[in-house]
């Protein structure tokens, strides 16, 4: 018994150390077990930081989202509502407001442009990247510097005016008529190039008018032989252009019919005297420093006939 005892323990000595001796780190299995990733494609967690390339070769910071997709991480200046300070928005009523400083929907009626929550006049940038204004149309507008920046002119524009007449921008940033011209209502003088109502280039007549190019018997008048004009500065003695294009008096009816000439008509004295046809039908010396007493000029004055036409005073008194 007792020599089987000690068999027994010999044969558990020796299969220990066999144990012992076949369990060394040579014998262990190198595979080392890896958890699985939640996007296993991208070997990613989501929320964990990725990288995007962007178009120009270069990487971007993200992170991975519940689609294990690799997003660009957007900062809001609000992020319970993921958006920013003066983005447009609609407020619980559905009106369109801005995101004010409190992350909140503000919703404000005093603006000129409430599409785009603006006034007019203030700074913008248009779709090119260049700054500028709001103007009365609600667009954004390059700045320029104006004279009257209050209605986008400079001095000298052309403009209407309250009653819808054509005028200029005058230095007070008014409106007005230029006087300057023949025509004052259409800005224009006598003779200049026009277009009709049809379309038809022309000139302006002596009425103001518009008209066709015409070839006129009279060019400096405007007129033909034949028409009506005016025998004095006032226009009120109305005659008829003659065939050397002076205005004739077509009046038959004379005060002093012998002379065919008229109380206060101009007359001439011997010696190249000026006067006037008295009462008795004489011609009797003025008595006035003006050669025309009558329209108060003198020979060689300028004036302007009664078409509108710029002449001297000629040696019958007449606007020519």
């Amino acid at each position: 018994m007792k020599k089987n005892f000690i068999y027994l323990c010999g044969f558990l000595m020796t299969m220990s150390l066999f144990l012992i001796t076949s369990c060394n780190d040579d014998d262990l299995d190198d595979t080392l077990i890896t958890p699985e990733s939640e996007c296993p494609i991208l070997g990613l967690n989501i929320g964990d930081a990725c990288q995007l390339s962007n178009p120009n070769g270069g990487t971007v910071e993200g992170v991975v989202n519940s689609d294990c997709e690799c997003v660009i991480v957007v900062t809001f200046d609000c992020p319970s509502i993921q958006a920013n300070i003066g983005d447009v928005c609609t407020s619980a009523a559905g009106q369109t407001g801005v995101i004010n400083a409190d992350c909140n929907c503000e919703v404000s009626a005093v603006f000129d442009c409430p599409n785009i929550q603006a006034n007019v006049g203030d700074p913008c940038t248009n779709p090119n990247g260049v700054a500028g204004n709001i103007n009365s149309d609600c667009d954004c507008v390059v700045v320029v510097a104006y004279d009257c920046p209050t209605i986008q002119a400079n001095i000298g524009d052309v403009c209407t005016t309250a009653t819808g007449l054509t005028g200029v921008v005058n230095a007070d940033c008014d409106c007005e008529l230029n006087t300057s011209f023949d025509c004052p209502n259409i800005q224009a003088n006598i003779g200049d190039v026009c277009t009709t109502a049809s379309g038809n280039t022309g000139v302006v007549d002596v009425n103001c008018d518009c008209v066709s190019n015409v070839v006129y018997d009279c060019p400096s008048l405007m007129l033909n032989v034949g028409d009506d004009c005016f025998l004095d500065p006032a226009g009120t003695m109305i005659g008829v252009v003659n065939a050397n294009c002076d205005c004739e008096d077509t009046n038959t009816t004379f005060d002093c019919p012998n002379i065919q000439a008229n109380i206060g008509d101009q007359c001439w004295l011997p010696g190249n005297i000026s006067g006037t046809i008295n009462a008795d039908c004489d011609c009797e010396e003025n008595n006035s420093p003006f050669d025309c007493p009558n329209i108060q000029a003198n020979f060689g004055d300028p004036c302007t006939n009664p078409n509108g036409v710029a002449g001297t005073i000629d040696q019958n008194c007449n606007c020519t």
